[in-house]
């Protein structure tokens, strides 16, 4: 089982998802965060909703992500927001490396 993850979620704020990143980082909870703007459409609530998103990627390992929950949902606006965890496997020893490194000595 890999130890490594990439961590996701989106919102309709860009202050919102800067602070984010800004709260993980400098907790040392991430090794990088990756924004892209997207045009979504989800339903919630029986309703069609679209709406211009900040999608948010954030690469971390697995034993982080309850508090990086912690901090996204204390900062998040949506009543229901995206946390989805996608596996890392890689075949760079260096990148594996650099996330190890990165991710050792954090703040929390």
């Amino acid at each position: 089982m890999t130890k490594y993850c990439m961590i996701e979620t989106a919102s309709n704020n860009i202050d919102e998802i800067d602070n984010i990143v800004k709260k993980l980082l400098d907790m040392k909870v991430v090794v990088s965060c990756h924004i892209i703007e997207s045009e979504s459409s989800w339903n919630y609530h029986q309703q069609r909703e679209v709406s211009k998103e900040y999608l948010l990627q954030m690469t971390t390992k697995k034993e982080f992500q309850k508090k990086i929950y912690k901090v996204i949902s204390s900062i998040h606006s949506y009543e229901c927001f995206e946390f989805a965890v996608f596996d890392i496997t890689s075949t760079s020893k260096d990148y594996l490396n650099w996330i190890d490194e990165e991710l050792t000595n954090n703040n929390m």
